[in-house]
C-alpha cells in the first residue's frame, strides 16, 4: 500500500475513532456508551499510529524504499497468509467453543446456534474458496 493511501487510511480512522469516542462520551452512562468511547479511542490510536508511520517514512526515503520493497516479498506474503490462516483457524474454534458454552452453559440458546452458525458458514466459505482457488491455481 502506498503511503498515500496509507495517509488517507489513517485519517479514516482517526476520524472514524474521534466521532465514536465523541458518540460515547455523548451516550454518557448508558449501558453502551463507554464501550463504544473505548473502541472509538481504540480507532484514534490506530489511525494516529498510522499517521506516525507514514510521516517516519516519508521524511527518510530510504527506509521508504525498503517498506515498499518488503511488502513485495515473497516470503513477507508467504508469511502474512500462514499468519491469517492460523488466526481463522484459532478464531473459528474459539467461535465454537464459545457458541458451546452459551448453550450448554449459559442457558443462552439463540447466542449459542448464531455463534455456532457463523462458525459453520465461515468452514463452508473456506471450503468452497479452497476447492475454487485449488483449481485456479
Amino acid at each position: 500500500m502506498k503511503l498515500k493511501e496509507q495517509k488517507k487510511f489513517g485519517i479514516l480512522w482517526l476520524s472514524i475513532g474521534a466521532a465514536l469516542f465523541l458518540a460515547g462520551l455523548l451516550l454518557g452512562e448508558t449501558e453502551y456508551g463507554s464501550y463504544i468511547s473505548g473502541f472509538g479511542g481504540a480507532l484514534m490510536g490506530v489511525g494516529a499510529a498510522r499517521l506516525l508511520r507514514v510521516r517516519r517514512l516519508s521524511r527518510d526515503p530510504e527506509k521508504a524504499a525498503d517498506y515498499e520493497a518488503s511488502l513485495r516479498d515473497e516470503r513477507t506474503a508467504y508469511v502474512a497468509n500462514k499468519a491469517r490462516s492460523m488466526a481463522f483457524f484459532i478464531s473459528i474454534y474459539v467461535q465454537l467453543a464459545a457458541g458451546l458454552l452459551a448453550i450448554l452453559v449459559f442457558d443462552r440458546p439463540l447466542v449459542g446456534q448464531v455463534l455456532c452458525g457463523l462458525t459453520c458458514l465461515q468452514s463452508l466459505l473456506y471450503t468452497v474458496f479452497y476447492w475454487h482457488y485449488d483449481k485456479v491455481y
